[in-house]
Parts: structure tokens; sequence; C-alpha cells
């Protein structure tokens, strides 16, 4: 019996190990004493976790894919999107990140930094050999997420709280794990120069418009076809493919199947979450409904333009080089669900012709219509005018009625409130864009 018993020790020792070599691994910063917090009371220390969950503070995730060892570029990420959830409402947005952004990357010492692409950030934090000088801070197993994060958080204007870097591989042996995701494909993709494996050739791959049942290499040829498309249309694609997984891992609770899977895919994820709060945020992922979730890629549609590098690479930059535009939509990006609720219609004008705007982009009207719609609001673009003012007008017709929307377009805009007579037709509340937006959101580029 005593033999038994040793046996069983040792085995128990055995697996034990094994599954701390593999959440150590994915999650650098886990500590011993992480395995006894996943079945113990979790902290809620100001700053942590816990404490955001209690409080109802913002949560921010990043997560970054790329193409891993054997790929050109291999720590280049394909893939940027923030997930941003208020754990309290159980809200969420997906905000998609393109990868040819124009950065401060700050990866240097002395508060130094590169200029680049986003895309490069987490290569530069990861590859030592080729980035030896950057700061101590990222020479680290974390580095790579580390500066990603750090540089994303500089464009959106708030905290990365944690992130979640995953290459190809694992991305699509979590997908075969869960047996496949479905997918609504609004577009039917056709591209016949999809990157054959890893090698320089090339296949043909279609995707018919509809449900679509993907096994994990099918999802990631979706999710990564750009040659017949754009960038923007690939970010809108990988933010559906994200939601069929997040769907599919809650709908058979499938989070123990996916820990399984650590010990095979250890050198193919990485995270600066330790065990405790991935436990955390699953619960708090699992409480999400997919309609809790709206989706927004910041592109050239919105906010951003087209542009060269000073050696010629192509280049995004935003509209507003300060980044406030940017960064004053994101901060609002998760209303209040009950005034959402109340599903109030108003209209956006153009009562400005002071901005600039690439030609075929549209007008401020259409494109601040187009980022409310994503965050859920009821509004529409209004009927065109001649009236042109200096201040943003908010013109409530409503008789009292969306006094909380109103609120919130007031402090979103600025500009002025006036109480107006009810409108014989259409939405009862209007907002009339001044320059006083517009100059700031959409000016002239200085170059």
């Amino acid at each position: 019996m005593a033999a038994i018993a040793g046996l069983a020790l040792v085995v128990f020792g055995l697996a034990v190990f094994r599954a701390w070599s593999a959440i150590h691994t994915v999650s650098p910063r886990a500590q011993p004493q992480d395995l006894i917090a996943l079945v113990q009371a979790k902290s809620d220390q100001p700053g942590s976790l816990g404490w955001k969950i209690k409080h109802d503070e913002r949560i921010n995730i990043l997560l970054l894919g790329y193409g891993g060892p054997g790929h050109d570029g291999p720590y280049l990420t394909d893939s940027i999107m923030v997930l941003s959830i208020r754990p309290a409402t159980r809200e969420a947005m997906m905000i998609s990140l393109p990868r040819d952004l124009w950065v401060k990357i700050p990866a240097l010492p002395r508060n130094g930094f590169m200029t680049g692409k986003l895309n490069s950030a987490y290569a530069i934090g990861t590859d030592h050999k080729n980035y030896p000088n950057v700061r101590s801070e990222w020479k680290t197993d974390t580095g790579g997420g580390d500066l990603a994060a750090a540089t994303v958080s500089q464009v959106i204007g708030q905290p990365v709280d944690y992130w979640i870097g995953v290459d190809f591989k694992a991305f699509r042996e979590v997908v075969d794990a869960l047996g496949g995701v479905r997918v609504d494909v609004p577009l039917a993709l056709d591209d016949p120069y999809f990157p054959a494996g890893e090698s320089s050739g090339m296949m043909h791959i279609h995707v018919n418009a509809g449900w679509q049942q993907f096994d994990g290499e099918r999802a990631l040829q979706y999710a990564r076809s750009r040659e017949t498309t754009s960038d923007f249309d690939r970010s809108r694609r990988q933010q559906l493919v994200m939601l069929a997984v997040r769907q599919r891992v809650f709908s058979l609770n499938a989070i123990p199947r996916l820990l399984s899977l650590l010990s095979a895919l250890q050198d193919n994820v990485r995270t600066n979450l330790r065990p405790g709060d991935m436990q955390q945020l699953a619960d708090v992922a699992g409480q999400l409904k997919d309609t809790d979730i709206r989706r927004v890629a910041i592109d050239t549609s919105n906010l951003l333009r087209s542009g060269s590098s000073s050696n010629g690479q192509y280049i995004l930059q935003p509209l507003d080089p300060t980044y406030q535009a940017l960064q004053r939509f994101l901060a609002k990006a998760l209303p209040d669900r009950s005034t959402l609720a109340s599903r109030v219609p108003f209209q956006v004008q153009d009562g400005s012709g002071r901005y600039w705007l690439p030609y075929g982009m549209g007008t401020p009207a259409s494109i601040m219509t187009s980022l409310l719609q994503a965050q859920g609001w009821q509004a529409s673009v209004g009927p065109k005018t001649t009236q042109r003012v200096a201040q943003t007008q908010i013109l409530d017709g409503s008789g009292g009625s969306a006094a909380a929307t109103v609120a919130w377009l007031h402090d979103y805009f600025g500009g002025v409130v006036t109480t107006v007579a009810a409108p014989a037709s259409g939405p009862g509340v209007t907002v009339l864009l001044g320059s006083d937006f517009t100059l700031k959101t959409f000016p002239a580029p200085t170059r």
C-alpha cells in the first residue's frame, strides 16, 4: 500500500509539474501561489482584476494574432484588437486597429521611441536578437506583448490591462479542439492568391455567403485573406471569427478542454494574465451575450487616412494627428445600457463647411453616424442643409422624453442644447455639427 501511495504521489507530482510548466510558459508572470488562488477567493486589491470587476471599471484586453516560427515576419501582428468590457452592465466592444497605423513605439531607453507600423511593436519587444537596444522592461518573456500594449495604450488613450498573443498554430488547434465554429459570412470571399502553407506558393480559397462551418484551417484562411479585399474587410472578418470562437467556447463550457491544450500550445500562446485572472476574466466573458458585444474597425472609412512614410511605405495616419478624436470616440464607446435601451432616434446633420476629408470618404455627419451606430445608438444622417454654424447645436424636439440621450450627445459633441418644437416628421433630436467640432475632428493635413 505504501508503495502504491508513493507511486500515486509521484504521478500526481509529475502531473502538477507538467501543468505548472505549461502555465508558466504561457503566462510567464504566473507564480506557484497562483495555483492556490484558482480555488480560493480572488484578490480585490485596488488595480486588480477583481477590483475592476467589483467597481465596474472598464477592462481593456489586447488580442494579438501573428504567424509564429516558420513564417515571414513571425512576430508581426496580423490581427490587433482591443476587447473593452464593462463588467457590471455586461457590455463589450471589439475594436480593430489596422496593422499599418503609423505610430510612436516607446521602445528605447530614456523615454525614447521608434516610429513604425503598429504591427511591429510585438516583434520589437519579442525579437531581442534583432532589437538589442530596447528598454530593459521589454527584455523579458512578456516584452513583446507589454510593448504592444504600451503602444496601443498611447493610441487609444486608455490603459491596456491585459494582453493575449496567439500564433496561427494555436489558433487552428483551438478551433479544431472546439469541433470547429459556425460563422455567418455576410459576403462571399474568393481569393486565388492565398499563401499556401509556409511556402512561397499560392492557393485558391473560396467561401460562400451564409452560415458556414469552419475547421481551424478554414477559419484561419477566412480571417487572414486580404489580397482580393482589403485589410479593413479582413478586420471585420476577424471579428466575426472571434465572436464565433467565443460563442462556441461558452456554449460547450469548453474552458477545461482548452486548458488541456496548454501543454501542446505552450510555445504558441503568450499572455500577461495570471491563472486566477484568466478564470475571473472567463467568468465575466461568459456572462456576455452576443448582442452585448458591439464591433467597430478604425479605418479609412471613419477616422484614418492613407499616406506614405519618408521611406515610401504605405501607412495609415489619423485624420486628427493629435489622436483626440479617436480617443474621445473610444472613451465613450460603451454608453450606459439604460440610455441605449430607450432607443431614441436622432439625426446628425452637417452644419459646417470647414473640414477636410479624402475624396469619396463622405461627410462628417455620415462618418459620425456610422460610428454612433456601432456604439448602439439609433442614429441616422439628416437631410442636407445650407445652414452653417460655428458652434455645434443639439436641437431637442423630444418634449423632454429624450433627456438622457440629449445629455449624452451634449457630453460627446459639446456645443449648446436648444429646445425646439417637435418636428412634423423624422427624429425628434438633431445634432447639427458646427465648425468647433469638424475643425478638430477632420482638420486639413499639415503635409
